[in-house]
């Protein structure tokens, strides 16, 4: 199977005949769990990640569509705390404060500035973020005070 130009194995797990046994998709057969639910399971580590995985392989969705993904309570903190910063530095009107959110992690982590509370600090704003299985979690945004 080609995905994107890299070729991926057969899934080792067949997902057609298994079904769903937690949560708020019980009972619903693997091959119709939305794929945002999959991602998840992949990547908190659950203990059917394995299902999941060979579930999106399946349909020859990748892993990740994007390496970050931005919290509600992140977007929420930083057009509370870095609006003015957001409005300043956007690349033109139409990007958007997730996009831009996503952006400047993307830029701050290359910088690898991380700090004992596993914070980056970035163009005067600390950024909050988790490392998953899969990907990079922005949990909050607040103004740097170092």
């Amino acid at each position: 199977m080609v995905l994107r130009g890299v070729l991926m194995a057969e899934p080792a797990i067949d997902t057609h005949n298994l079904r769903i046994d937690f949560g708020r998709h019980r009972g619903q057969p693997y091959t119709r769990a939305p794929i945002a639910y999959l991602r998840w399971m992949i990547d908190c580590g659950h203990s059917r990640a394995d299902v999941a995985k060979a579930e999106l392989q399946r349909r020859g969705i990748a892993l990740v569509d994007e390496p970050i993904v931005i919290s509600g309570h992140a977007v929420d903190s930083a057009s509370l705390r870095v609006w003015r910063l957001y409005r300043s530095t956007r690349l033109d009107k139409k990007e958007g404060l997730n996009s831009w959110l996503i952006r400047v992690c993307t830029e701050a982590m290359a910088q690898d500035d991380v700090d004992d509370d596993d914070a980056i600090h970035y163009q005067g704003m600390k950024l909050v973020l988790v490392k998953g299985e899969l990907i990079w979690t922005l949990k909050t945004v607040m103004r740097d005070n170092t």
